[in-house]
């Protein structure tokens, strides 16, 4: 094992379970608006076998370290949760304020944000102790029926070459692509790959008491996706991770310090995967239309995309604004980044019936740029989307405005 996978695992903290379960409140609600065997639930069932817990933290960690996949039934996802809201598994190294893995600072913090935060956690656990033995559909592809904690969820890492390479041009590379643009959140496309615009500490600041952006959103609503901070250490440039067939406990509304949890509707029903992608930090420079910069940008969206739909080729990519909020990225040029590397996604699935969803979330100017691109559907293919950024990569221009004018131009010299 290298140096550096000893440094990122995890270990069980030697204490009493069963007293643990006991002073927290949270249990106790939960027991109360339940059967009133929830607690014993968790001492009997979960926490009864401290070496099965150690075995399950060697596990994940030897198989993702040699595989770059994890399996997990939801029934472990469960355990290693309750281990995380116990505070009951450690980490030697430290990340800054990245890869908590204890829920401490929620419980203890007095801010509405943590208090939000725990309801999405809370409801989490409830709902799971609900369901746990119901019969429920596998995945939204597939008809088969398993009980829900026994259904296997993944973790699977690509890792591409250091360089962003074009497919040849050939009959396939000029096959038109499918896109949606929408004026929703990636996560409203029920039975899509969400695209998490995730940091490259995977999980970012969930766990922390200030810090609500889409990423600790997404892992909020989607919590079985939080036991990824346990084995999955910070991401390179060329790599991605994709979490399949995980489940939309809460919804929410707000953003950040406004953000409120709120009850979802039919969740045992609903079917996503979670596909994190960590864009490069600009502040709005315009150092990311150089070519150095773009490459990185595309080989980790490309990463991302092409693990997706070798996995499930005919579910949508549901995107948006990737790397446009706080890491300053330009939404007209992200956005045909995204086309780029869904198109050569595509070309290699062969067949995929896959639309690529850009949700701009109430950004009206993203909505009428992409209601542009709509209208060059015909001509948006991998040959001409590899022509648009050649030119991209050598055009100097002075605002968005002329950005986006260079972008429909050219579109629209193919369609005479």
């Amino acid at each position: 094992m290298l140096k550096q996978d000893q440094e990122f695992q995890c270990f069980l903290v030697d204490n009493e379970y069963s007293n643990l379960v006991d002073q927290q409140e949270t249990f106790k609600k939960i027991d109360k608006q339940t059967d009133s065997q929830f607690c014993n639930f968790l001492k009997n069932k979960i926490l009864n076998d401290k070496n099965k817990l150690e075995q399950l933290l060697i596990r994940i960690n030897d198989q993702w370290n040699k595989n770059q996949i994890v399996e997990l039934k939801r029934e472990e996802i469960f355990t290693l949760i309750i281990l995380m809201f116990l505070k009951l598994i450690y980490r030697q190294k430290q990340f800054g304020g990245f890869y908590i893995i204890n829920m401490e600072n929620l419980k203890r913090a007095q801010n509405q944000l943590c208090y939000q935060k725990m309801l999405c956690i809370e409801n989490y656990i409830m709902l799971y102790y609900q369901n746990q033995d119901n019969v429920s559909k596998f995945s939204f592809d597939s008809d088969e029926k398993v009980i829900f904690k026994d259904q296997i969820i993944k973790f699977i890492k690509n890792t591409q070459n250091n360089e962003f390479q074009y497919q040849q041009d050939d009959d396939k590379s000029k096959q038109n692509i499918n896109i949606d643009i929408t004026n929703t959140r990636n996560e409203d496309q029920m039975n899509s790959t969400v695209v998490d615009f995730a940091d490259e500490h995977i999980g970012g600041l969930t766990l922390d008491s200030y810090n609500c952006a889409q990423e600790e959103i997404l892992m909020l609503i989607y919590p079985e996706a939080l036991v990824s901070m346990i084995f999955i250490p910070p991401m390179q440039a060329n790599e991605a991770v994709l979490i399949t067939n995980i489940k939309k406990y809460s919804n929410y509304s707000g953003y950040e310090q406004s953000f409120r949890w709120k009850q979802s509707n039919n969740f045992i029903n609903q079917f996503y995967n979670m596909l994190a992608i960590d864009a490069k930090p600009f502040s709005g420079s315009q150092m990311q239309f150089k070519k150095p910069n773009l490459d990185r940008e595309m080989l980790k969206c490309y990463s991302g995309f092409s693990l997706a739909l070798k996995y499930q080729p005919d579910q949508d990519i549901s995107t948006g604004r990737w790397g446009c909020g706080i890491f300053g990225g330009n939404q007209y040029l992200k956005t045909i980044i995204q086309l780029i590397c869904f198109a050569q996604a595509k070309y290699e699935t062969n067949q995929s019936k896959a639309k690529l969803i850009i949700n701009a979330s109430s950004n009206e100017d993203l909505i009428k740029f992409g209601k542009n691109l709509q209208q060059f559907e015909p001509v948006l293919n991998l040959q001409n989307l590899k022509q648009l950024i050649k030119i991209l990569y050598e055009f100097q221009f002075q605002n968005d405005y002329q950005f986006q004018k260079k972008i429909i131009d050219f579109l629209s010299s193919l369609m005479k």
